[in-house]
């Protein structure tokens, strides 16, 4: 996919990414190809960027593990050739990180690719923790079947409900959430703006109406209201459990095409809307494969976590995995 790109993949070197599931339907973007290879038995692991759900949507479509570590966790240098010869011109949202068949091997990878590498200044230099041993009896999760005003598929829906009362049954502490009194659609619209105000930056010729410097500090200030909002909600909880995308893999199409959610057609916009609300606000989130749909495609669910709390949240993972099935290979595999 092109770099800020396509939630499908495709490059005119090799052609589009089919999904190994059904070569019909897209492995998603723009980290697709990185999915269908982990899928496909192709590789052990990969690795991935993520600005708007761009590993954890084709995570989710291919029924492997991704992991959006916290914002300046993975350093960004070298990811990508820099956009107007400007460095590190994209500061904000956009993350690296690894996406595998296991948690253990997400672990491992985020182990060797995270902290300060002498490049990336705005890196913190906080540890990444050993993965721990946890007992579901400890946990404190708290649930969301869909956020207010975004759309989403009733087996998502159901997955994400089934796993719930699963975890409840295992002793876990689960209640259904009361999100913060966030504008999530505002949050998306405020992100939007952050990345096409970076990338404007890095033009060689200046547009013709530049954005007003104060319009960047704005946006800055409503990130900030979120992100802290977000760190509030999750003083109480180890883990959120809610969607990855609004929908399981769908069938190749042009970019911008209505998606078929149930039986209504969506904003292909909004198919990483629930991955994106992380990205704003630079919490770690986490695709974990499900048991698949009515068509045998994968489900993928997000787990989202307080900021640097990346351990704890692969952790939570893995103690989770028997219940959410883990990865399966698909048929001729």
């Amino acid at each position: 996919a092109t770099m800020l790109g396509d939630w499908q993949s495709d490059n005119p070197l090799f052609g589009r990414t089919n999904n190994p599931w059904d070569l019909s339907r897209t492995a998603g973007g723009s980290s697709g190809g990185a999915a269908a290879a982990l899928c496909a038995g192709m590789t052990s692991f990969e690795v991935g960027t993520d600005m708007q759900d761009s590993i954890r949507l084709p995570a989710a479509f291919c029924g492997v593990y991704g992991l959006k570590p916290t914002e300046h966790r993975v350093s960004l240098a070298g990811a990508f050739p820099d956009p107007g010869g400007v460095p590190r011109g994209v500061r904000l949202m956009s993350c690296i990180g690894p996406l595998a068949r296991n948690v253990e091997d997400l672990a491992l990878i985020l182990a060797i690719i995270a902290g300060p590498d002498g490049r990336d200044a705005e890196l913190a230099p906080v540890p990444v923790e050993s993965m721990p041993e946890l007992d579901l009896k400890t946990l404190r999760i708290v649930f969301a079947p869909a956020f207010p005003g975004f759309p989403v598929a009733s087996e998502i829906r159901a997955a994400v409900e089934n796993l719930a009362r699963e975890l409840q049954s295992a002793g876990a502490v689960v209640e259904e959430a009361r999100l913060p009194t966030l504008d999530l659609h505002d949050d998306l619209t405020q992100g939007g703006a952050l990345i096409g105000m970076m990338l404007e930056a890095t033009q060689p010729e200046p547009p013709e109406e530049p954005t007003p410097v104060s319009r960047w500090f704005e946006a800055l200030g409503r990130r900030d209201r979120s992100i802290l909002a977000w760190e509030r909600f999750f003083q109480e909880w180890d883990a959120l459990l809610c969607p990855v995308a609004m929908t399981t893999a769908f069938p190749h199409c042009e970019p911008g095409t209505p998606i078929k959610v149930d039986d209504s057609e969506q904003s292909y916009w909004m198919l990483p809307a629930y991955g994106a609300v992380f990205n704003y606000s630079g919490h770690p989130a986490l695709s974990l494969p499900c048991p698949q749909d009515r068509d045998g495609l994968p489900i993928g669910l997000q787990l989202v976590g307080r900021r640097w709390s990346e351990s704890r949240l692969l952790g939570i993972a893995r103690a989770i995995a028997p219940l959410s099935g883990g990865f399966r290979r698909p048929p001729g595999y």
